[in-house]
């Protein structure tokens, strides 16, 4: 095609052209998603020109593995819009526990959880004993004794076993269930392997044991106090 007044103007032209803007639109794009959309169409513009209009069979196959390309990364963010989908249930624990984890984060946590129920006066940890799971409530109570003294009660937002988690350390003291619980309970070990490989993870949960944590030294004032010290202690020995 001969470049005239004529034939850019021309249907051919038009299409040409077309795929030219929709390319520069897309480097525009903010959205990682638009951006490849309109590289798709842009392709599909060019490849269209190519075998129709220019019969440039050399462009047009280029011009089909730029679409190809951008088509499969685009299926590949639809795929992960998928899996970071959350339930309203899901949304809630998040965004009151871990508002810095992304969806897709916190789904990956989420693989290394069970969702138990706990009965009331049933134990879910014992001083002295190891802990090797670290629970978050999400509804109901329970109650942390010394001996038999209560020392302190945890509700829905709250961590069990934050203290043995970090220091690895065994139980400094015991929680039972004070009325029906529902917790999602994590494997101590699985936790740690998962943050040793993900920054964003690690940081997400530091941060959310970090904020329970003070709300507990203010909720519990001396006793909150010497929890949030051995938290800090264990966590400086963790990063040296």
């Amino acid at each position: 095609m001969e470049l005239t007044v004529e034939s850019i103007f021309s249907f051919g032209g038009l299409v040409g052209n077309l795929s030219y803007l929709l390319l520069i639109a897309s480097m525009a794009m903010r959205d990682i998603f638009w951006l490849r959309v309109l590289a798709i169409f842009s392709g599909l513009a060019g490849v269209a020109y190519g075998v129709v209009w220019v019969h440039d069979p050399v462009g047009a196959f280029w011009e089909g593995c730029f679409t190809l390309v951008n088509l499969v990364q685009w299926m590949w963010l639809l795929y992960e819009k998928k899996r970071a989908f959350l339930t309203t249930r899901q949304a809630v624990i998040r965004d009151r526990v871990f508002p810095v984890l992304s969806n897709l984060d916190f789904i990956n946590l989420l693989a290394v959880s069970d969702r138990r129920k706990f009965t009331a006066g049933q134990t879910l940890l014992e001083r002295g004993e190891a802990v090797d799971r670290l629970y978050l409530i999400e509804r109901g109570s329970a109650v942390v004794t010394l001996g038999e003294t209560e020392v302190a009660r945890c509700h829905p937002g709250d961590f069990i076993g934050e203290i043995g988690f970090f220091n690895r350390v065994p139980a400094t003291a015991t929680v039972t269930a004070l009325d029906d619980l529902a917790c999602l309970v994590f494997d101590c070990e699985r936790l740690r392997k998962i943050t040793q490989g993900s920054p964003e993870l690690d940081r997400g949960i530091t941060v959310a044991l970090s904020a329970n944590l003070a709300t507990k030294l203010i909720r519990n004032n001396e006793t909150g106090l010497a929890v949030w010290r051995a938290f800090m202690s264990g966590a400086g020995d963790g990063e040296s």
